[in-house]
């Protein structure tokens, strides 16, 4: 930014509108389908894309993909716009765009050419890709040990969205320091354990995972190991079949886990181990004939911790098992259960000592009797076969199997569907509880106009994101633990409230390139009376480019906000042809009137900056004329002007004639800031001396009611002392706030600028220097503009210091 000898530009307005402030795996969604300010919805049926998806790539990067208009018949190819700026354009059905992780962003697609296409029509996607921490710490454990403390390692954790700045270390779930290393000396009591874990930090201040606890002992011994439990079950049922002298096949039920999952199991063949498997059987060879073993199981988990063993299975190559193949047989099927039942077994010896039950091939019971009722999941398929076991632990051969297959009723239609505490942007809906047939309710989903909104484990719901005076048809639907949905209720109808008007007096810009300049207008409009949206640029010949967000204009207009669009001017080869050419000059006052009738502005904020000073009266002239046309029709002006503080005659402040300007205008928008810049050496963007200076002369000028002096609500950082050479970077307040946690600095306080500020090194050991806006420093600014009878603006909304909206001068009211 260039300067005068007192004179500032609007330190970049237009730049400014890139200024970070997103925040992070991958998302996606659907598409809405909607026409632009000049598509009908009746127009556009059928010539849009369909089902907009927004799919993750690699690094900061993802797929918008979509399927083509039902009506195809002559589409060329898709024009995709990202927060309303065209990105691409592709004959395909996808775009490989960059996005910013964190960030609610909204893209559009526009199908081009044929009958019906290029007219307007667009599908939009409002979505984001979630943005991805730092992965987890591995391998936590002591290094060494001392009197007193010990130093811990561990591998490097993988970066996620952001780089790595160090590793946050936790002891009995407190932190107790953050280092860049992979090891850290820790302090420990003598006479007490610890619990430890290690989180890695990214440079934007998000946690990974915590690392698996550490256990530390009061001699500083550390253990990682799972705790708890007292290993798996003793197995049971422990059984044989297929016996001769070759061999014979054991089988058993399946233990208990308890702390670790089972990784298998031991067979002991008279008191030595002979085998193991992760099964639930196992074939022992080369026995002899005639002669008696003496068989057991035991299980074993992840902890390497063993059962005891079974009972002992007493097995003899001489021994005939029951005979025959039991037929088995199904009964009663339902949702949740099956019956079986089965025929007898035989026996030449011993006697029949129950039925073991197969599962989809693995046993799960032994069955005193001939039959058995199962509990099973809904809507699935199982194999059953049974084999008959003798008094000795001998199966027959098993029974051909059987199939069942369970049915699944979806859950009853919740009753009772009603509405309270029904406003203009919300509604708090509730129903009576539907009765699952079989499963459990997990859940109820909730419908808007047929599209669904929302879904909670309870039966009620808070719907927001509602607009005013809108009529809206709800119905509600049961999700059991399958996924079976029940009918839907009948559908309630609602009709949102009026909103509640602005009763706020502050001017404020509104970045038209983010979403999170809206959503804090969302917030705060109740305290705003006047905004700015940045909708417009100037052209050549006195045209305009850009375009209207109804969203964010109908939403304001709703609320009696006055919607006053920036038109943004600072070129200047192109402002001396606007203002020194009657026909560029006339153009755009027209383009202008036009503007506001086609939208329902409350009229146009001029930016005209760069102009020379010989250009100063052809400027009043230009501001009066647009005055005039714009009054005609019951629109009002608002103009930019930059800071000084007497009536210079030279310099980017020259061309404005304060007073001349302020008998026309509505309002004259000061912009009290500039004394430091992205290219300057840093300090206050603001001082406070010199911010005084340029209030007091404004207070001075004719129609003091219609002045509003600026300030503004972000900071810059500037790198190895500033300067042409090394610019700053402007930064929102909430990240200059991450760049103090990731550094660890507190700001002083300025008290002759009356400014926070602070200096911190990067990794490369580049000192840098930041000065920026807060509650504090704004409140100072905003005191002083009350006193002298001026009022409040600001740049720009967004993510500046929320406690701003809490100073007395900004209230409600």
């Amino acid at each position: 930014m260039r300067r005068g000898s007192l004179a500032i530009s609007l330190l970049a307005l237009a730049g400014l509108a890139a200024l970070p402030g997103g925040s992070a795996a991958a998302g996606g969604g659907s598409g809405t389908h909607g026409p632009s300010p000049r598509g009908s919805a009746a127009a556009c049926a059928g010539h849009t894309a369909r089902d907009l998806r927004l799919t993750r790539l690699g690094g900061p990067r993802a797929r918008l993909s979509w399927k083509a208009p039902a009506s195809a018949a002559g589409v060329v190819g898709y024009r995709v716009q990202r927060s309303g700026r065209t990105v691409g354009q592709t004959t395909g059905a996808s775009l490989v765009l960059r996005v910013t992780p964190g960030r609610v962003t909204t893209f559009s697609v526009q199908a081009r050419g044929g009958v019906g296409h290029g007219k307007g029509c667009w599908s939009k996607l409002r979505s984001r890709v979630q943005f991805r921490p730092p992965g987890q710490v591995a391998s936590l454990r002591v290094l060494s040990a001392a009197a007193g403390k010990v130093t811990l390692a561990w591998k490097p954790a993988t970066r996620g969205d952001a780089p790595l700045a160090g590793y946050r270390v936790m002891r009995d779930a407190a932190v107790v320091g953050q280092t860049h290393a992979r090891n850290y000396v820790l302090k420990l009591s003598s006479a007490r354990a610890h619990r430890v874990t290690v989180s890695a930090v990214d440079t934007r201040g998000h946690l990974g995972p915590a690392s698996r606890a550490l256990e530390i002992g009061a001699g500083g011994q550390g253990s990682s190991g799972r705790s708890g439990g007292s290993g798996p079950s003793v197995p049971t049922g422990v059984s044989a079949s297929e016996v001769s002298e070759a061999g014979a096949t054991i089988s058993w039920i399946a233990s208990k886990a308890d702390g670790a999952r089972i990784t298998g199991y031991r067979v002991y063949r008279d008191g030595k181990l002979v085998g193991q498997t992760p099964g639930v059987s196992l074939r022992l060879a080369h026995l002899t004939y005639p002669h008696t073993y003496a068989v057991a199981v035991s299980a074993i988990d992840a902890d390497k911790r063993e059962s005891a063993r079974s009972a002992t299975l007493s097995l003899s190559t001489t021994h005939t098992p029951p005979g025959g193949s039991p037929l088995i047989a199904a009964e009663r099927v339902t949702d949740t259960s099956a019956t079986l039942s089965w025929q007898p077994g035989t026996v030449t010896a011993s006697t029949i000592a129950g039925y073991v039950l197969y599962k989809d091939g693995e046993p799960v019971g032994v069955v005193h009797g001939q039959s058995s009722t199962v509990t099973l999941a809904s809507q699935r398929s199982y194999t059953f076969t049974v084999r008959a076991e003798d008094g000795a632990g001998y199966l027959s051969a098993p029974a051909p199997a059987v199939t069942v297959v369970t049915t699944h009723t979806p859950p009853s239609t919740p009753d009772g569907l009603s509405a309270s505490e029904l406003t203009s942007q919300s509604v708090h809906l509730s129903w009576a509880p539907s009765t699952p047939v079989s499963g459990n309710i997990v859940g109820y989903r909730v419908f808007r106009d047929g599209e669904p909104v929302g879904q909670t484990s309870e039966p009620a719901m808070t719907l927001g994101n509602l607009a005013p005076s809108t009529d809206y048809e709800i119905t509600v639907v049961a999700v059991d633990s399958l996924g079976a949905i029940s009918e839907p209720t009948s559908a309630l109808h609602l009709h949102t409230a009026e909103p509640p008007p602005t009763t706020g007096t502050a001017q404020a810009f509104l970045l038209a390139s983010t979403d999170q300049s809206f959503h804090d207008l969302e917030a705060h409009y109740q305290q705003i009376g006047v905004v700015y949206p940045t909708y417009f640029n100037c052209l050549s010949g006195g045209g305009v480019e850009g375009k209207d967000d109804p969203l964010v204009t109908g939403w304001a207009n709703a609320r009696k906000i006055e919607v006053m669009p920036r038109l943004n001017c600072q070129n200047q080869s192109r402002e001396d042809q606007i203002l020194n050419t009657p026909s560029w000059r006339t153009a755009l006052i027209e383009n202008l009137a036009a503007l506001c009738r086609e939208h329902g502005y409350e009229g146009i904020q001029v930016d005209f900056e760069d102009a020379p000073s010989s250009d100063r009266n052809a400027f009043t002239s230009f501001i009066t004329a647009l005055a005039e046309k714009l009054h005609s029709q019951g629109d009002k002006v608002s103009t930019i002007v930059t800071a000084k503080y007497y009536n210079v005659p030279t310099g980017r402040a020259a061309m404005y004639d304060d007073a001349a300007l302020s008998a026309v205008s509505d309002y004259i928008f000061v912009l009290d800031w500039g004394l430091h810049w992205t290219t300057s050496a840093p300090g206050s963007m603001d001082e406070y001396a010199w911010f005084k200076k340029v209030a007091e002369y404004t207070a001075t000028m004719p129609h003091l009611n219609k002045f509003v002096l600026g300030m503004p609500m972000y900071g810059i950082d500037w790198p190895n002392g500033g300067g042409s050479g090394n610019p700053g970077t402007p930064l929102e307040y909430e990240d200059i706030v991450a760049l103090e946690n990731v550094f660890g600095v507190l700001p002083e306080w300025d008290s002759t600028a009356l400014s926070p500020h602070f200096t911190y090194k990067d990794g490369s050991g580049v000192r840098h220097d930041v000065w920026f806006s807060n509650q504090q420093s704004v409140g100072a600014r905003m005191a002083l503009a009350q006193s002298l009878g001026l009022k409040i603006g600001l740049w720009h909304l967004g993510a500046e210091d929320q406690t701003i909206w809490s100073l007395p001068q900004v209230a409600a009211g």
